[in-house]
């Protein structure tokens, strides 16, 4: 079983943190439009209380990203995580990968002209070393396969409209 990040929304707290660390660690600068993991918090019902729901990338064993690379950019690396990596060396920055992956966690850097996705820090996430409520966690689990039920979570629809919308805005420019 491959080494990866599981997300527990219910122990979110909104903090936005690792995000932060996101950034800092791969960017050299907080800023959370460079992260590669987001929380979205939604407040529905009667409820005042808001429900924050954590996104990044799933390494998908049957990745869409990968397969959707016309220059096979996109692999998966054969380590403890195998995690879904990008060539940027490669890449010709068509975008094909951010509007293939299903759940919005494949990014595009318009300045760049690449795009971008978590890559695991390497084997050291710095989302999991800051976050306060374990609601982060690097451990071994079974793979994971981009399953039509999944795609039908709200938080996982609005990050790929949003990345759908982003990639078409800043390819055509």
């Amino acid at each position: 079983m491959p080494k990866q990040l599981k997300l527990i929304p219910e122990n979110c707290i909104g903090c936005k943190s690792c995000e932060l660390a996101c950034s800092l660690k791969n960017d050299g600068e907080l800023n959370p439009s460079l992260s590669r993991i987001n929380v979205i918090t939604f407040k529905e019902g009667g409820y005042s209380l808001p429900y924050h729901f954590l996104s990044t990338c799933r390494q998908c064993a049957d990745a869409p990203c990968m397969t959707s690379c016309p220059v096979d950019a996109i692999s998966q690396i054969n380590d403890s995580t195998k995690k879904i990596s990008i060539d940027l060396e490669i890449c010709i920055g068509c975008g094909k990968c951010v509007t293939a992956c299903p759940f919005g966690v494949m990014f595009f850097d318009k300045a760049g002209k690449k795009p971008f996705k978590c890559e695991l820090c390497d084997g050291n996430p710095a989302c999991v070393d800051i976050c306060p409520v374990e609601a982060i966690v690097f451990r071994n689990q079974r793979y994971y396969y981009a399953k039509k039920d999944d795609l039908n979570m709200r938080g996982y629809k609005f990050m790929s409209d949003k990345n759908r919308k982003n990639i078409k805005k800043q390819t055509s420019n």
